[in-house]
């Protein structure tokens, strides 16, 4: 994923949730940057650019991109369609450390609370 996040396989395991965060935040900033570059009249750059980069995540199998990409929409208010979320879900409990785990959670605890009026994102394989 270009400039929001790199795979850093080897210590995924010992990932801490302040470290989480910080992956977090600065795939936000990253996201947004990317989204003011985009035209100014493309309502819908934002969720194509997030399901573009879970798809890779997805793609690479990588729990730690996972969790920042979903942590990262979280907090821009969007969230995966159902089947990309579940299979996410399932990624980061097999190969995930606790902090990535404990991001997926926050996530789905947040879209449930968010009820119908969330935005949501489709996820392309």
């Amino acid at each position: 994923m270009a400039g929001a996040t790199q795979s850093v396989q080897p210590m995924q395991s010992e990932m801490r949730v302040a470290e989480m965060l910080h992956h977090i935040r600065a795939a936000v900033r990253a996201i947004q940057s990317e989204a003011r570059q985009q035209k100014h009249d493309d309502v819908n750059g934002m969720t194509r650019r997030l399901g573009h980069l879970l798809a890779l995540a997805i793609q690479h199998e990588s729990p730690l991109d996972i969790a920042v990409i979903l942590g990262s929409a979280a907090e821009l208010r969007y969230f995966p369609d159902d089947a990309a979320f579940e299979h996410c879900t399932r990624t980061v409990q097999r190969h995930g450390g606790k902090a990535m785990r404990a991001v997926v959670w926050a996530v789905r605890h947040r879209c449930a609370r968010a009820g119908a009026g969330h935005r949501r994102f489709v996820v392309e394989s």
